[in-house]
């Protein structure tokens, strides 16, 4: 079985909205949100079965915005907001689900 899954990945890109492509919003999403998605669902069962855990990690840009950074901010709103809904389907099934917020580690 498996008992934990831990989703750490990100990536960022910096940049107003009006100039942020279209593809940079999509590029990190992918690996943010949509990889966070795929991941936790792919292993979902067995977590359920061992009754284990779900960790992810967003940032506290999750949570509030920072100008040039919308690209990220997105996908990180977009995993705190599957980790909650995950964290209610999971509750009848003994299965925890974590929600790490780290601080800005970028020196402005």
């Amino acid at each position: 079985g498996l008992w934990g899954l831990v989703n750490n990945a990100g990536v960022s890109t910096f940049g107003e909205v009006e100039f942020a492509s279209l593809d940079n919003y999509k590029k990190v999403a992918e690996i943010n949100l949509w990889g966070t998605v795929r991941v936790t669902k792919a292993f979902l069962p067995l977590i359920r079965r061992a009754k284990g855990r779900v960790v992810n990690t967003t940032s506290m840009l999750g949570r509030m915005v920072s100008p040039s950074r919308s690209c990220y901010c997105i996908s990180k709103f977009g995993v705190a907001a599957f980790s909650d809904c995950l964290r209610q389907e999971m509750y009848r099934w003994g299965v925890r689900v974590i929600l790490i917020e780290p601080s800005n580690f970028v020196a402005a």
